[in-house]
């Protein structure tokens, strides 16, 4: 669980980096391609009442003999802004494979929003997978928000398709008449997998993702482990031309990135796994975010979204919009959260069709879910904010630190030192360290919570840590002990 230095976390899905870019571009080829339905569907509304939680996902296991009884098609109860469930046609699910039933909602309080924010790379709507899946909760009440990366090959049932992955549920919704095409399909898809009713979606286009970071005139982004993946050497080339592709690094420090650099960050992945780049997207979001506000861009709101229509596509109305935008400066000074589902949550699995997918293992992936639901532990009215001094002669070095410290929730504090020891320490000043706090602190500074100091009270601070030649902001995020402080 607690590794050192930059040391990659285990891999549930690691693809390698190709020797050429022709081995790239033959990859990409591979992942955009859309597998047609393995059968006509027939849709017709369900009205049996959803069970407690869905089977057992990681009882599936790929048979060369179709079953001899289909299994019984799968219901729900509906959401209130949805149609029920369409049926599951009995043979467009892969053989020998039981269909999970769909799992109840979640409860979501009235005061609370919940989008699906989403991003590929296509022309039509109805073309390519979707590269990236994120959902967002905002507490309008309490002013907070939380972020939760999905994989983009979990194996799941599409209402009135069949078993597949769910980057496949927003194209097929478009080329079907599923109720509300695409937003709808991936809307229900969530709720009968996760258990996660959702109000809105949003889907952008890399071209849109570029341009949005470009209207903020870029982003600083703290890259914290080294990454390395094939780039165009520039844009405007051609990617179909071998020699337009280089082996690029991005060192760790405080990167200025423009909307090509930052979508390349944010869609890397040949060295790393998908659980890992969906925590780079949250941050690169994020730092868009902060961008925006820092430019006092939200008066501009209906003029900049004339210029993002031709980007996006949302069924967020304008008024929702300006009304979750106007919540953005409390939600900034609360924090976001960001929540991970872990590694027990997913099980690795070849599809009947040979595919490599990820089946959602429930016990596990529960608590994580059910949290996303619930008032974020970080709104500073009902809880001050954990202050963590950070002594260093290095300011890149704190930035970097710092990034890691708000991202769970603590509030650095940044203090010049003239000189760099050789080991990193870490005081606490009060009367009781709480262990959740020791144990969190600890790991973000490669630490034991044992080696943690503790002093008299200054009324300052609640923790100071000094940066020695031994720091490392590199951390396997995924093995996180997790928590919020």
């Amino acid at each position: 669980m607690f590794l050192s230095g930059c040391s990659t976390s285990p891999t549930i899905q690691t693809t390698s980096v190709p020797d050429t870019p022709t081995q790239l571009s033959t990859q990409i080829a591979v992942d955009t391609a859309v597998a047609p339905p393995t059968a006509s569907v027939t849709l017709s509304p369900s009205v049996t009442p959803a069970p407690a939680r869905p089977s057992a996902l990681a009882t599936l296991t790929p048979s060369p003999v179709p079953s001899v009884t289909p299994s019984p098609a799968p219901s729900v109860t509906p959401s209130p802004s949805h149609t029920p469930y369409a049926t599951i046609d009995a043979t467009a699910h892969p053989p020998g494979t039981a269909v999970p039933t769909p799992i109840s909602l979640f409860a979501k309080p009235d005061h609370v929003t919940n989008i699906i924010l989403l991003g590929n790379d296509v022309t039509t709507p109805q073309g390519g997978r979707t590269d990236s899946l994120i959902l967002v909760s905002i507490d309008r009440e309490n002013k907070t928000a939380t972020m939760l990366s999905l994989p983009r090959d979990l194996y799941v049932v599409i209402p009135g398709w069949r078993m597949t992955r769910i980057n496949l549920a927003l194209p097929h919704g478009h080329g079907s008449d599923y109720p509300g095409a695409g937003g709808g399909l991936i809307k229900d898809t969530i709720a009968y997998n996760l258990g996660i009713p959702v109000d809105y979606y949003a889907r952008i286009g890399f071209d849109g993702f570029k341009t949005a970071v470009d209207i903020v005139g870029g982003i600083d982004m703290v890259v914290n482990c080294p990454l390395t993946d094939w780039r165009l050497i520039s844009p405007e080339l051609d990617p179909e031309v071998e020699e337009n592709w280089e082996l690029f690094t991005l060192e760790p420090g405080v990167q200025p990135m423009d909307g090509d650099l930052a979508l390349w960050f944010a869609r890397s992945r040949r060295t790393t796994n998908d659980f890992e780049r969906g925590l780079r997207q949250q941050r690169v979001l994020q730092a868009i975010f902060r961008k925006g506000l820092a430019l006092e861009m939200l008066p501009q709101l209906p003029n900049l979204w004339n210029a993002y229509r031709q980007h996006v596509e949302t069924d967020i109305p304008l008024p929702v919009m300006l009304e979750l935008a106007a919540l953005a400066p409390a939600v900034e000074a609360n924090g976001v959260r960001h929540l991970t589902l872990p590694y027990a949550a997913f099980k690795s699995w070849r599809d009947p069709a040979g595919g490599s997918v990820q089946l959602l293992q429930w016990a596990e992936a529960e608590p994580t879910l059910r949290r996303l639901m619930e008032p974020s532990a970080l709104n500073r009215a009902v809880r001050p904010s954990l202050t963590a001094e950070v002594v260093t002669a290095d300011y890149i070095m704190y930035r970097q630190m710092a990034d890691n410290l708000a991202w769970y929730g603590f509030t650095p504090v940044y203090v010049a030192a003239a000189e760099t020891p050789a080991r990193t320490t870490i005081e606490y000043f009060g009367p009781n360290l709480k262990g959740a706090d020791a144990n969190l602190l600890s790991w973000l500074f490669h630490r034991r919570p044992e080696d943690i100091i503790q002093s008299p009270s200054t009324g300052a601070t609640d923790y100071r840590v000094t940066l020695g030649y031994d720091a490392d902001p590199c951390l396997p995020f995924l093995q996180s002990p997790g928590g919020e402080p």
